[in-house]
């Protein structure tokens, strides 16, 4: 009768209770992964970090909303009622947007390196044309008591003022040259800008040919002007007028086009690409007129459309996306050495499994390091080469065995080998990983279909 010892030491020595161990030290190594994880956020957030000093140094992602028309004007106001009666007058500003805007643009790129980061940078050259209607407060308000035409301002909104490079002037129907000045002319309004007053244009104002008398009205006009401004990463316009149209182009290769509305036609070529929006009025909630006492500025933020200027390679994204597949690869690695071990009789000790789970997951470490420096293809050679060397040679000490040391090898050529091809495949990078788990998982447990998992069989006498 077998003594209850000599039934434990066998159950402990079982291939059943090696593989519900190596199921716990997949468990315990998602702690180092973690922390991997937790690496290449780290350094993420340090690139970004690089970006944004960039951004202070050269100009910031850009964002333009106008021309826009705007209106001070007042209204009568009555609180409380009897003896509290009190009226009060209001000032208000009415925000009228454009009939039509072209934008006529070329922005100019480079990449800037700071220390081992690259940040894409532009300097645009814009040209603005367009023309106002004849603005009629009564669209805004039904009660104004007074209207400030002489104090009318017209005003570009810019995320990021400190990226204009030159003085700005606009031209109103064709005649004097006004200059325009720093903010966006409305007190206690946040956001960056510039604004032009038009009271030197003297032939805009509707007095309904009294000489010298308070204006009326604004008749309609035309403006252009040009903006200079340096930039990085982004470039985008609101829709301001009731038709929008934005022709730009570049010497990036490689844009992103975002916001509300992609382009009508584009062509991007391997040194250049080019786009042109069309936008009518009616595809934004937004109206032609409003008051700011009910709305800000920013309303038509919803509404920006743009490029992107993305730096080719993002390896931290792809680092990341390769991290996500570690457990399965960890797995298969773990399920390859046991296989070859249940087909010798040599066994692997469960330090030895951690040291085949530590190598693994170094790979990432290694991976993201060598990408910072040389790029992600020639990183992950290196990290690939590197790591399946490392193992291949362990387990063929372990076992005692250069064949099994070759099959390890192959085994992991075959894993970073999917795994790039995963990388690469992005849409379908999902259904790859499902099929190529499901397959490992087949081959793993034909493969183990005749091991003694309980460790009850005994030689024969």
């Amino acid at each position: 009768m077998e003594s209850l010892t000599a039934a434990i030491a066998r159950l402990l020595n079982s291939p059943g209770f090696k593989f519900l161990l190596i199921c716990g030290l997949i468990l315990i190594l998602t702690i180092p992964l973690l922390l991997v994880w937790g690496l290449i956020s780290e350094r993420e957030q340090r690139a970004e970090g690089v970006r944004q000093t960039v951004a202070q140094e050269w100009g910031a992602s850009q964002y333009i909303d106008g021309p826009l028309l705007i209106v001070p004007y007042t209204v009568k106001r009555v609180t409380g009622e009897g003896d509290k009666r009190v009226e009060e007058v209001v000032e208000r500003r009415a925000v009228f947007l454009p009939k039509s805007l072209k934008v006529s643009g070329k922005a100019t790129t480079k990449v800037l390196h700071r220390s081992i980061y690259d940040v894409a940078v532009y300097t645009g050259l814009l040209d603005f044309s367009g023309s106002f209607a004849a603005p009629d407060i009564a669209e805004v308000v039904a009660d104004a008591q007074s209207v400030r035409w002489r104090d009318a301002v017209l005003a570009v909104a810019i995320s990021d003022v400190s990226g204009l490079k030159e003085a700005a002037s606009v031209t109103i129907d064709g005649g004097q040259a006004l200059a325009f000045e720093p903010s966006i002319g409305v007190p206690a309004m946040r956001g960056g800008g510039i604004h032009v007053r038009l009271a030197p244009a003297a032939t805009l104002f509707a007095t309904q040919g009294v000489t010298d008398a308070a204006p009326t009205g604004i008749n309609g006009f035309d403006f252009k002007f040009a903006l200079a401004l340096n930039g990085s990463s982004e470039l985008t316009f609101a829709p301001v007028a009731q038709e929008t149209t934005v022709a730009l182009s570049s010497d990036w290769s490689d844009p992103s086009f975002t916001g509300a509305f992609l382009p009508n036609d584009r062509t991007v070529e391997p040194t250049s690409f080019s786009a042109k929006w069309q936008i009518p009025h009616l595809a934004r909630s937004v109206p032609q007129s409003w008051s700011l006492a009910d709305q800000d500025l920013e309303r038509m933020s919803p509404y920006a459309f743009g490029v992107r200027f993305i730096v080719p390679v993002d390896f931290y994204q792809i680092v990341s996306r390769a991290a996500k597949y570690a457990m399965m690869f960890l797995a298969t690695a773990f399920m390859a050495v046991f296989v070859l071990e249940t087909r010798s009789a040599r066994q692997v000790h469960p330090v030895q499994y951690l040291f085949v789970g530590l190598s693994m997951i170094f790979f990432y470490v290694l991976l993201l390091s060598f990408a910072e420096q040389i790029g992600c293809l020639s990183a992950y050679l290196i990290a690939a080469v590197a790591t399946g060397g490392l193992l291949s040679l362990y387990v063929a000490r372990v076992q005692q065995s250069l064949n099994k040391g070759l099959i390890m090898a192959g085994v992991l050529f075959l894993l970073y080998g999917l795994l790039y091809l995963i990388l690469q495949l992005e849409d379908y990078a999902l259904l790859a990983g499902a099929i190529a788990g499901f397959v490992m998982l087949a081959v793993v447990m034909f493969a183990t279909l005749n091991v003694d998992w309980s460790g009850q069989k005994r030689p024969a006498s």
